[in-house]
Order: C-alpha cells, then sequence, then structure tokens
C-alpha cells in the first residue's frame, strides 16, 4: 500500500509513474492491473485521487479477477479509465476441470452493457496453460458478443 491516503501524495504517485513511462516514449499508455484495488487501504476516495488525475487515453487497467471480484462494479467503471474484463481462473496452474460458466458467459455482457461502462475488451490472465479448455473457449469467444 502507498505511504499515505492523502489525495495530493496518491496523485503525485501515480502521475510519477506516468511521467516515467513517458521519459521512455512520449505516446506511452500505462497498462496497469486493477488488483492493488483489491486491498483494504483503497476506498472511492483514494481510487480517485490514484486514477483521476491519467487521462483517461493514457491508461487501461486490467480487470484481473472480473469472474470473481470486479473491481468496475464498485469503481464506477474505474472512473472513466478504459478497463479489459479479464478471467484469472486458475492460481498458480492449480490444475482441474472446474469454471464457472454462467459467470464467464454473462459478466463480459454485462459490464459492457453497463451505464457508464468503460470497458474496452476482454483478457485472460490465467498462471497456467494446458488446462481445461471449454473455460478458455467459451471467454475467447465472449470477445465476439455484444
Amino acid at each position: 500500500n502507498p505511504a499515505s491516503k492523502d489525495p495530493t501524495y496518491l496523485g503525485e504517485t501515480s502521475s510519477s509513474v506516468l511521467k516515467g513511462l513517458q521519459s521512455a516514449d512520449p505516446d506511452a499508455v500505462w497498462l496497469m492491473q486493477g488488483w492493488l484495488f483489491l486491498s483494504g487501504f483503497w476506498g472511492p476516495d483514494e481510487m480517485k485521487a490514484y486514477l483521476n488525475v491519467i487521462p483517461n487515453n493514457k491508461m487501461i487497467i486490467l480487470d484481473l479477477d472480473s469472474e470473481n471480484r470486479p473491481i468496475w462494479q464498485k469503481s464506477q467503471s474505474y472512473y472513466g479509465k478504459p478497463f479489459v474484463w479479464c478471467l484469472l481462473h486458475n492460481f498458480g496452474g492449480t490444475r482441474g476441470l472446474y469454471g464457472d460458466l454462467s459467470r464467464i458467459a454473462t459478466g463480459p455482457l454485462a459490464a459492457n452493457a453497463a451505464s457508464g461502462s468503460t470497458m474496452d475488451g476482454i483478457g485472460i490472465t490465467m498462471e497456467a496453460i494446458e488446462h481445461n479448455p471449454i473455460v478458455y473457449e467459451l471467454m475467447l469467444e465472449m470477445g465476439w458478443r455484444r
């Protein structure tokens, strides 16, 4: 967690990251994992202070575990930042035939249709490969659904 909940501090921290990226590439877009916002540190005010200083076209957020813990829902679609609805599915290469197909079949559609949605796509962020092809087949199909 950051050292302070002070909105100015959080905004400066976030701005510094983007400035660092842009020092290497002036056209850089920050691809950030939304995972950090699962920590109890981050309430709505802290998230806004961290995110709102970055122009919407300079950040994309991976909502890494959308099928289980959709952060976009508790952040008003990341306060305007585009995000990718991701399926994490397996942690650390856990093997087994499991997966909530109904959540995968409805979650991305609901996120895309939500009022004020900034969903920009779908993603798979699994921590293993060669695992439950039915789940991944369905998830990748969802990119073509509207």
